[in-house]
């Protein structure tokens, strides 16, 4: 009996130590390893592709906004000044800013492509996606901007960035001259965030859309509740120049 007993345990471990060996799942699990390895690392390196396209476009967006201000200054210096040799400098010097800020966007992609090798973006996907509309929206693009913004809302609904990309949208109806949206985003603003840095740039501008579509009352008692609610902004002085040019 003990015989058999002593056999029957060789026999049991010669067929596992056989199986082991010829175990025909060992290698396909090695391999759905790998193969998740291999997925995850094209992932990220996709990702981090994405980021630093969308950091490009972010700073494109701001360079273009800078060069768009300056044509505008160097227009405006043309057209109501003569040609004495202080304007002729001053024309010369944003002139040169504007190709120095030409140059910066050339050579923006060269820069970006010798430090990607060093550099790893940690930048949340909700942060890149706030950053593409903001672009959008520094580039002068607002019905894209508009979109862009009210997608983030729809996929961030508890985002940090809510107050400003609330103010981003007013602001954008506002520059198409839209005025009734551009109040309602500005109000909501001030009512839903009104200790937001946004909020009293938000009250400036709903009183002024007021005021663009007639309506001089309650413009002119928006811009008043500016000065009394923010008395030591920037928002504060620009009501009262307002509030001036529409006795």
């Amino acid at each position: 009996m003990k015989k058999a007993l002593i056999a029957l345990i060789i026999l049991v471990s010669l067929v596992s130590s056989a199986f082991a060996q010829e175990n025909p799942y060992s290698s396909l699990l090695d391999q759905i390893s790998k193969n998740s390895a291999d997925i995850k690392t094209l992932q990220s390196n996709q990702a981090n592709l994405y980021l630093k396209i969308e950091d490009l476009l972010v700073k494109y967006g701001e360079l273009k906004g800078r060069i768009d201000d300056l044509a505008r200054k160097i227009e405006s210096i043309q057209a109501n000044s003569g040609a004495s040799p202080e304007i002729k400098e001053q024309l010369n010097k944003l002139q040169a800013e504007v190709n120095a800020l030409k140059q910066q966007i050339s050579a923006q992609p060269m820069q970006t492509s010798q430090t990607s090798a060093t550099q790893s973006p940690t930048i949340s996907p909700e942060d890149a996606e706030f950053k593409k509309a903001k672009a959008l929206f520094d580039a002068k693009e607002y019905n894209q901007a508009i979109k862009a913004f009210t997608n983030f809302q729809k996929t961030y609904k508890n985002s940090k960035y809510n107050d400003q990309v609330l103010y981003y949208i007013a602001d954008s109806y506002y520059n198409l001259k839209i005025y009734d949206k551009a109040i309602i985003n500005f109000d909501q603003i001030v009512n839903t965030y009104p200790k937001s840095k946004f909020a009293s740039m938000a009250m400036l501008k709903e009183g002024l859309s007021f005021i663009n579509l007639g309506d001089k009352i309650d413009g002119r008692f928006l811009l008043e509740k500016v000065i009394k609610t923010y008395p030591n902004s920037p928002e504060a002085k620009q009501a009262k120049v307002y509030l001036e040019k529409t006795k």
